[in-house]
């Protein structure tokens, strides 16, 4: 099922990266930190270099969203950005309420890395990225 969930992310970016031109794609593999989920194993995050823009796709916004979501960006420093945005409506592990969550990351363009956290529940991940070039 999850390379089910994992080949519909990597269409629909394919797709995605068609219609925006001049994005880098990070794909990014995420070691979790925590077993009680809330951070995707993989992001991809599509980074504008011209406009200093991003979208990201995760397993999270594929099945709440269903298109990359665009994010808010803020230079932290040469090389890195800090990236925020927002999943509404996640389903908790016993399935008879949601809680909106609320995430967190560092694209580091140099190392091509991505530490991401959910600001709500601590969980974090880092993970390495390959790059496409737009």
């Amino acid at each position: 099922m999850k390379r089910i969930a994992l080949s519909a992310i990597a269409a629909a970016v394919s797709l995605a990266g068609q219609t925006a031109f001049a994005e880098t794609v990070y794909d990014c593999e995420i070691k979790v930190f925590t077993n009680n989920g809330w951070i995707a194993p993989r992001v991809i995050v599509m980074w504008n270099e011209e406009d200093k823009s991003a979208r990201v796709y995760d397993r999270y916004v594929h099945k709440l969203v269903g298109e990359p979501l665009q994010v808010k960006v803020e230079q932290r420093n040469e090389v890195s950005y800090n990236l925020d945005w927002r999943v509404d409506d996640i389903p908790v592990s016993n399935a008879r309420m949601s809680m909106d969550g609320l995430y967190a990351a560092v694209l580091n363009v140099q190392k091509n890395t991505l530490s991401v956290r959910n600001v709500r529940t601590g969980a974090r991940g880092r993970g390495k990225c390959k790059v496409k070039q737009g």
